[in-house]
């Protein structure tokens, strides 16, 4: 058995592993400490509460970095939100070596791999770009469309390229920008991920 309880605004009030079950609650101030007695004698709340039973869940997952933590059950997810760090970690620490028949791993990922959505965003953006600068030159040289193909995502690049190269340049400068930041950021830190995941029992053949 192990209570928490969080007082920073924002994070979940309570979180309990009490025999089979990892409680989360989110009571009022001034009933926080009765909540925590009825936990502590076994005793669940019925109000401002979240149950789990251990026997559901596949994975409890932490990120570093992350303020929480994420416990995957049956088709769903819930999060655990502790904002301090050495709190979170305390936390997923407990449940590792309490919590039977799971087993950690630790998921180290290398700067591209981080970076990969944003990198994928990039390409897309400089691939849409290109052509439809191309076209807002050619169409406020010549003063129409022309006979530029309007299907697929043709359509969406000639009404883009309707806009203006100015207008181009600025929307496509502003997204190439965001891109290019979130790139950065996410390589000068690649995740670390912690992963608990439920063992598979193999059925016993007689």
């Amino acid at each position: 058995m192990k209570v928490w309880t969080n007082s920073m605004k924002g994070e979940d009030k309570i979180i309990a592993h009490v025999d089979d079950m990892i409680y989360k609650c989110n009571p009022k101030a001034s009933e926080i400490d009765s909540v925590v007695w009825s936990l502590n004698q076994n005793i669940p709340p019925t109000q401002n509460m979240f149950a789990i039973p251990v026997s559901y869940i596949q994975e409890i997952r932490w990120q570093e970095g992350n303020k929480y933590l994420q416990v995957f059950f049956r088709g769903s997810e819930e999060h655990l939100i502790v904002l301090d760090d050495s709190r979170r970690k305390e936390m997923y620490d407990y449940f590792r070596n309490t919590i039977p028949d799971f087993f950690n791993t630790t998921d180290y990922y290398t700067k591209i791999e981080a970076a990969k959505k944003p990198l994928i965003a990039l390409g897309v953006l400089a691939a849409l770009f290109l052509p439809t600068l191309y076209m807002a030159a050619k169409m406020e040289a010549t003063g129409g469309m022309e006979a530029f193909s309007t299907r697929g995502i043709f359509t969406v690049i000639l009404a883009l390229a309707a806009l203006g190269t100015i207008k181009v340049v600025l929307i496509f400068g502003s997204l190439l920008a965001i891109t290019g930041v979130s790139i950065v950021r996410k390589m000068k830190q690649p995740p670390v991920i912690h992963r608990l995941i439920k063992t598979i029992k193999k059925p016993v053949v007689n």
